[in-house]
């Protein structure tokens, strides 16, 4: 620490002896009085003689604080002597006593700490979010994300300040796309000034002509109608019939075949089809599927063949199997005679009908021939 010694005077006023010591910022006076011994005023100015004052160097602060006001230009404070510091910009106090005191060539301890000044989450915004990339203390940029369908109006910057959040906040308006394409031959609806986000319209085609695409378009949060317009169109269909194709009308429309017309053909006697025999005439003037094609069948020729057979050796129970058939035929048979018989006696005379005569009880009945007269 520097010293600094300055000038020493006893002088003597009427009943008084004074001590006067001087410094470069102290000034100091002591009287005594004259019956003092000797002895006392002598150890009294040896003492103002080698008494001394210790100045202090430039105080020095914590991170991010310095010294306040006029004081920040000295280098050496004197005894005695107050220094107050002060946080730096984008700082504040976290507390604690900001001064420190020069005593005997030491300053106090400085309780003061600085710290990062935080804005905290700045406020809401409708339709949107704040997103914060490096943080919410000073210095940092809070940033504006609108929902899908919006889009940030305003300039300039949100910036975290020693006072606060300091600009204006962005805010967030709705997506408006302009109006649709005109098709021709095609109206749409409904008819607006302009169209917000997901705003739908309807189009609609011409009588006789046909859509192609979607007759529905939406405003998408870019600002234009999505998917691309549709087309007007008028459709028709060639005749399905060919000779070529050896096809011929089996039911379905009739000419003239418009969009979605369908048909059903056939092939010629002697054809087969290859395809399929219902087709619909569809918006690009085309069947669908394919139109078939009838082929003429071709007759496969007959291989000559050599067949040996074998008579199969019965077995007791094909033997079996025989007997209800032999006694259908013999039965068959017997009833054939009979009916034939009797159809001779009726009808032709012939002398073969039998009379039965009864008998006595226990004696057999004996057939008469009879002769039968014509």
């Amino acid at each position: 620490m520097p010293q600094s010694h300055r000038s020493s005077a006893v002088q003597l006023h009427h009943d008084a002896i004074f001590l006067e010591l001087k410094s470069a910022h102290r000034f100091y006076t002591y009287s005594h009085d004259p019956a003092m011994s000797v002895t006392a005023l002598f150890l009294l100015f040896s003492l103002g003689i080698a008494m001394t004052v210790q100045d202090c160097s430039r105080p020095l602060g914590g991170p991010n604080m310095d010294i306040k006001g006029d004081d920040i230009t000295l280098d050496s404070f004197p005894d005695g002597a107050k220094v107050t510091f002060v946080c730096d910009v984008g700082y504040r106090s976290a507390g604690g006593s900001p001064s420190v005191t020069c005593t005997a060539g030491k300053w106090s301890d400085l309780r003061m700490t600085c710290e990062s000044y935080n804005c905290g989450p700045a406020e809401e915004v409708t339709n949107g979010q704040i997103d914060y990339p490096t943080g919410t203390e000073f210095g940092a940029e809070a940033v504006v994300i609108c929902n899908t369908g919006y889009k940030p109006v305003g300039q300039g910057r949100y910036i975290c300040g020693d006072q606060g959040w300091m600009g204006r906040l962005k805010t967030c308006e709705v997506t408006t796309c302009s109006p649709p394409p005109a098709v021709p031959n095609a109206t749409f609806s409904p008819s607006k000034e302009f169209y917000e986000y997901r705003d739908v319209i309807h189009y609609s085609c011409l009588k006789d002509l046909v859509l192609g695409g979607s007759n529905s378009l939406t405003c998408s949060e870019n600002g234009t109608f999505i998917p691309d317009p549709p087309t007007c169109t008028s459709v028709l269909c060639k005749d399905p019939e060919s000779p070529e194709r050896n096809t011929e009308w089996a039911g379905g429309a009739r000419p003239p075949y418009k969009h979605k017309s369908t048909v059903t053909l056939k092939c010629k006697s002697g054809y087969t089809m290859n395809g399929s025999a219902i087709v619909t005439c569809e918006i690009n003037n085309q069947w669908n599927p394919p139109l078939p094609v009838c082929e003429r069948v071709v007759s496969p020729s007959t291989p000559t063949t050599t067949t040996t057979t074998s008579r199969p050796t019965k077995t007791p129970k094909d033997d079996a199997s025989d007997v209800p058939r032999t006694l259908g035929i013999v039965f068959g048979v017997l009833i054939s005679v009979a009916v034939i018989t009797i159809c001779g006696c009726y009808c032709f005379g012939v002398p073969a009908c039998i009379k039965r005569k009864r008998g006595k009880r226990g004696s057999p009945v004996c057939p008469t021939i009879l002769d039968v007269k014509p």
